[in-house]
């Protein structure tokens, strides 16, 4: 009922304001309200501290399309007989919140809501009607529309904190920073140049299903002025456009002009694309980020270089475009790059077992990025723990046995003589293990194992390195100072060039697949070599190389080589290896290039049948390899060394009267 009354009254007011002059209109109301009101310096703290401003100016508010009305039509809470009465207001915009449903009086909700966009911030109660309208000098919207210029229009809803949320639930802000745009070089556009899709009359409302495609609708506005044949004029810049949108890189509104970008510091202007997320596309499909962080590269080693130290065909002026058929031909040329400054340790690398495995084609194999990283390169012999968690992150086994090895809490104890993993097996040139003599490594650290040996390890009543040296040499460290599976490993060796046979040049001297290599020495298929298969494949080899076997004492698994236990658990029997019930496996090991051997579980009897004498004669085990055939042949020379002088004394003693004659005839 309050509501009619109120709209009748406002009726009558507007028809008066018709008739009779604007100044014969103003009520006894707003006469008596402007008598305190119309004080410039009329106002009141709110309880945040913020100056609320009471002052109204009766020429303006008569000139808006409320000038008419009594102030009680938007004020019907405050009336002269209980004001002024004091009142706490929280904040400016906790008043606006208060006082704006009292528009709702005249300006019905369902006819706000009628307008798409003007309905929708209404709805969400976001901002409030006198942020945008004002409170007391409220202009008519058509004259205001008619005067204003189209981004006015515009700015006079997104200089709020507007947002609109997508169905992905996604969230995008439509505030617009004035300011930024002045600076833009869009400076000089009216939001129609771009937006030629609204006007003042016409506001359509946008559905996207998420950011992705509302970036990709937003780009299209920017390729009426910037044409595809304008863009191909700087290759890199186009092949970018098919991969990320405008809007991603040079943003919404405040979008710089080019010349800004290349007036900064070269690797500011690197980073003023490459900072983004984008990617690289290979002819494969394969997509790779080539988003640079600044701050790892400010942590990094190279924290002092410029972009081009190392990118050099690139540059503030050229920026070629590179095609690669896939990631792993792109990492494949990164050593290229490190080679400029770091020729050494490439030259190191492409002599490992990882540069020969990457070659190959195995993509788990390391090189330069995959261990010192892109961008975010450190100095990573300063922590030994960090630099073997880099070989553990694909040497899992071996890691998990160093972690329980002396040397492992050697490093954690702070020792600085403690090795790592590249203590024994370098960074760059790492070999595979039946290459590389890992013996030589632990006598680089410990200078005095020959001495300390030879003091237990010697042959009464001589003492000799070389009975020392001859153990080092067929007999891993590992062997003795772990407590895991041991074994005998044969490695064929090529005696020409002094060094393993590979497996390709094998099988290819033999006109066999290495994939079949298998089946051609284990020719029974019983899972293990046997003497005479074993004596046969040899035969074969030995026609095509001056080939041999060569032998050493060994742990079962390799990865057990790391298991090294403290001096006091070390093996110092000597009846624990030469002895022939020692529970030793015997393995044939055949080198392969760029790869671990292959290795093939030999039968018992393999080194202890007479098919092993050709093969085994540089080293025989003695009382751990046991051949009856020797045994025989040692039996009879040793019968036959007593035999001989037995017999000739024996023939003395007969022969002695026959002897003694002759001298009595003479």
């Amino acid at each position: 009922m309050r509501a009619i009354l109120i709209g009748t009254l406002v009726i009558i007011c507007f028809f008066v304001s018709y008739l009779l002059p604007l100044k014969e209109a103003v009520s006894q109301d707003v006469k008596s309200c402007l008598k305190c009101h119309s004080i410039k310096t009329l106002h009141k703290k709110t309880e945040t501290g913020e100056t609320l401003s009471l002052f109204i100016d009766n020429a303006k508010y008569e000139k808006s399309v409320h000038g008419a009305l009594d102030c009680s039509s938007c004020h019907p809470n405050i009336n002269l007989k209980n004001h002024p009465k004091p009142r706490k207001i929280l904040s400016k915009n906790d008043y606006v919140k208060e006082f704006s449903p009292n528009c709702l009086n005249c300006h019905p909700k369902d006819a706000l809501m009628k307008p798409p966009v003007h309905g929708t911030i209404v709805k969400k109660g976001d901002i409030h009607c006198s942020q945008c309208h004002g409170s007391h000098y409220i202009g008519s919207i058509k004259d205001w529309k008619n005067k204003v210029s189209f981004s006015e229009y515009c700015m006079s809803c997104h200089k709020f904190d507007i947002s609109k949320t997508l169905p992905s639930k996604e969230k995008i802000s439509l505030r617009v920073n004035e300011q930024e745009i002045k600076k833009s070089v869009h400076g000089k556009f009216q939001c129609l140049v771009c937006h030629d899709d609204f006007s003042k009359v016409k506001h359509p409302v946008y559905n996207f299903k998420d950011k992705k495609q509302y970036t990709a609708e937003m780009t299209k506005i920017c390729t009426k002025c910037h044409t595809d044949k304008e863009l191909q004029k700087n290759p890199a810049h186009y092949a970018l456009t098919k991969t990320a949108s405008c809007i991603e890189c040079h943003g919404y509104h405040g979008v710089k002009p080019a010349k800004i970008a290349k007036s900064l510091p070269e690797n500011q202007y690197c980073l003023s694309c490459h900072s983004r997320a984008i990617s690289m596309k290979f002819k494969n499909g394969e997509k790779l980020s080539v988003q640079v962080k600044e701050s790892e590269i400010l942590n990094s080693a190279h924290k002092k270089l410029k972009c081009t130290e190392c990118h050099r065909e690139f540059s503030i002026t050229q920026h070629p475009i590179r095609n690669f058929e896939s990631i792993a031909e792109y990492r494949k040329l990164a050593k290229d790059m490190c080679k400029n400054c770091h020729q050494d340790a490439v030259k190191k690398y492409d002599t490992s077992i990882h540069a020969a495995a990457l070659k190959r084609g195995n993509q788990q194999s390391p090189e330069c990025l995959k261990c010192h990283g892109y961008h975010n390169v450190t100095f990573i012999s300063k922590d030994k723990i960090a630099s073997s968690e880099l070989c553990i992150r694909c040497h899992t086994d071996s890691g998990k046995a160093f972690k329980e090895s002396v040397h492992q809490l050697a490093i954690k104890q702070g020792k600085q003589n403690a090795p790592n993993c590249s203590s024994c097996h370098n960074s760059h040139d790492v070999l595979s293990t039946n290459m590389a003599k890992l013996g030589d490594s632990c006598i680089k650290c410990h200078k005095e194992a020959k001495t300390t040996h030879m003091k237990w390890l010697w042959n009464p009543p001589v003492r000799l390195s070389t009975f020392v040296d001859t153990h080092f040499n067929s007999a891993s460290c590992a062997a003795c100072h772990t407590k895991n599976e041991k074994a005998v490993l044969l490695m064929l060796i090529d005696r020409s060039k002094n060094k393993p046979l590979q497996a390709e040049e094998v099988a290819k001297a033999l006109n066999f697949d290495t994939k079949t290599l298998k089946t051609k020495i284990d020719t029974n298929g019983d899972g293990k070599v046997q003497e005479q298969e074993l004596w046969q494949f040899m035969s074969q080899v030995k026609e095509k190389f001056k080939a041999n076997l060569a032998a050493r004492i060994d742990v079962l698994n390799p990865n057990d080589a790391h298991r090294i236990e403290t001096k006091d658990k070390s093996i110092k029997d000597c009846v624990y290896c030469h002895n022939p019930k020692a529970a030793f496996k015997s393995k044939l090991e055949i080198n392969k290039e760029g790869e671990k051997s292959l290795k093939f579980d030999l039968d018992s009897k393999a080194l202890n049948s007479a098919y092993a004498i050709p093969n085994i004669k540089d080293f025989y085990v003695l009382g751990l390899t046991k051949i009856k055939v020797l045994d025989i042949l040692f039996f009879l020379a040793l019968l036959g060394g007593i035999a001989f002088p037995v017999a000739h004394i024996t023939l003395r003693v007969l022969t002695a009267p026959i002897r003694r004659k002759r001298r009595e005839g003479k």
